[in-house]
């Protein structure tokens, strides 16, 4: 009886070992795809997991720049069209577009007549629908009144597409970012489960001369 309850203590001994030190590669693989570092943590690799946290975190904080700066930028946009043409501050973003197109709906709608004439001639069916189609009404006509203003309100425009841009470009670093490190995560914990394996071995079998079993465990250093 004591013999058994010392192979038992013993196996039990070296189950928590491997335990400690053999990790799931799958689980540290979805934990990294969900929090990058999270499965380098849970495998014990605690730099590596420390710098993918740190870099998901400064990625999250550009994210937030960017977006709280395309916002401003926005408004900015919008209070100064408000302020020199009368526009609308609720109005939709194709019409913020159509006002950084040209100084006035005016000459707006001599270039979409212009148009016509060229693709359908001047009088024709096809000229009139074009006109009607594309024309600016005089509910949504607007004015700069100078090319100062009008290059003002484009770069504010201009300054909130390029923010835009920058945060979907982090957000595809984001992507990446989650994909690496649950790639870069499986690969460490199965190579380090390998290494775990390599370098720790438990051997049982039957001690027949004893009427017991003999267990041995090896280490290489």
């Amino acid at each position: 009886m004591k013999k058994i309850l010392l192979i038992t203590l013993s196996l039990l001994i070296l189950t928590c070992l491997s335990a400690d030190k053999i990790h799931s590669t799958k689980l540290s693989l979805a934990m990294s795809a969900l929090v990058p570092g999270s499965g380098d943590i849970y495998a014990r690799n605690y730099a590596k997991g420390g710098i993918a946290i740190f870099r998901e975190v400064a990625l999250i904080a550009g994210l937030f720049h960017f977006n709280k700066q395309a916002d401003s930028f926005d408004n900015s946009a919008k209070q100064f069209a408000y302020k020199v043409t009368g526009a609308p501050l609720n109005a939709s973003s194709d019409y913020y577009d159509l006002l950084a197109q040209q100084i006035s709906s005016q000459q707006f709608n001599e270039n979409v007549r212009l148009n016509a004439q060229n693709y359908y001639g001047y009088g024709s069916q096809g000229y009139y629908e074009f006109v009607n189609q594309y024309s600016i009404s005089e509910e949504q006509a607007w004015d700069w009144e100078s090319s100062e203003n009008y290059k003002k309100y484009r770069s504010y425009r201009a300054q909130k597409q390029k923010n835009n841009q920058n945060a979907n470009i982090v957000i595809g670093a984001l992507i990446v970012n989650h994909i690496y490190s649950a790639i870069s995560t499986a690969i460490s914990t199965s190579n380090n489960n390998k290494e775990f394996i390599e370098r720790h071995s438990i051997n049982v079998q039957p001690d027949l001369n004893h009427q017991g079993v003999l267990v041995n465990y090896g280490f290489k250093f």
